[in-house]
């Protein structure tokens, strides 16, 4: 039998011991509330819960038995003992289910603690075990020694013509004869290369046309220098960048976004009037007119 069948059934035997017009919505209730609860062990306890309750209440509640009224006195005595010792067995009865429930709960809590318990399998002991006595290696045999052979080398000695040492006192006279100077021709002239560095051009946009508006909104002002490179036809060989900022993110973004727009529009810097790829720095104002 499953848990949730034991505690339907505890529920409805409690219901119905409890007083006709009260049982229907007590076991509604009680079901009701059983669902709500999350643990399995939490419902059980909930189910015996409500049947020891309604067994309490069914034994304060009960009709008191009156003796009927018989003719001898020992008839009277006899159902008054029997009426008492009945009471006797059913609170009796309902101390040992609580127990026995009690235990039923806790041997059901601890075979739950055990079947979520992982035991490592504990690995056989050790054993020693004598092993055979290995043979004995054969040694190589020796290798043969290096055989060295004599060489013999000659050198032949060398002739050396070694002129005869001077002897003191003889004249020795020397002339020198001197030569006219080479003529030294003058330094050849370092070329200088002529440099201009480019700018705008005809055609570049209008720095009205990228001041940010809510710079504007905001009066900001300011003066943001870009480096851009460009070829020899003046177009953007790189994307620009800030060199120096004008003190508001808003209009160095601008300064930008009109150096980029300018490819093409610009005039390109020349060496000895030739036109050649270069990088220079590029001030973009922004101002308000008054």
């Amino acid at each position: 039998m499953s848990q949730r069948t034991v505690n339907h059934w505890l529920i409805h035997h409690a219901a119905r011991h409890a007083p006709e017009i009260l049982a229907e919505r007590l076991e509604e209730e009680w079901l009701s509330d059983l669902q709500a609860r999350t643990s399995s062990l939490s419902r059980l306890r909930f189910a015996i819960g409500c049947f020891w309750a309604t067994q309490v209440i069914a034994w304060e509640h009960q009709p008191s038995r009156a003796a009927v009224a018989s003719t001898t006195a020992a008839g009277s005595g006899v159902v008054a003992y029997a009426d008492q010792n009945f009471s006797f067995i059913s609170l009796k009865s309902s101390t040992f289910f609580l127990v026995v429930s009690l235990h039923i709960v806790l041997i059901y809590g601890f075979m739950t603690a055990i079947s979520h318990t992982h035991k490592s399998a504990v690995p056989d002991p050790l054993q020693n075990r004598d092993l055979p006595a290995s043979p004995p290696l054969e040694q190589p045999p020796p290798l043969p020694g290096p055989t060295l052979k004599t060489w013999t080398i000659d050198v032949p000695r060398p002739v050396v013509n070694v002129p005869p040492e001077p002897i003191p006192g003889d004249a020795i006279t020397g002339n020198v004869v001197e030569k006219p100077a080479e003529p030294t021709s003058p330094p050849a002239q370092t070329h200088v290369v002529k440099q201009v560095v480019g700018g705008t051009g005809a055609g570049f946009p209008d720095t009205a046309d990228f001041y940010p508006s809510q710079s504007i909104r905001l009066g900001e002002q300011g003066i943001s220098t870009v480096q851009v490179c460009v070829d020899a036809k003046g177009r953007l060989i790189s994307d620009p960048t800030t060199v120096k900022g004008s003190g508001s993110a808003r209009l160095d973004e601008g300064a930008l976004k009109l150096a980029r727009a300018g490819s093409g529009h610009y005039r390109a810097a020349t060496e000895d009037g030739q036109p050649v790829s270069s990088c220079y720095p590029l001030g973009i104002r922004f101002q308000l007119k008054n």
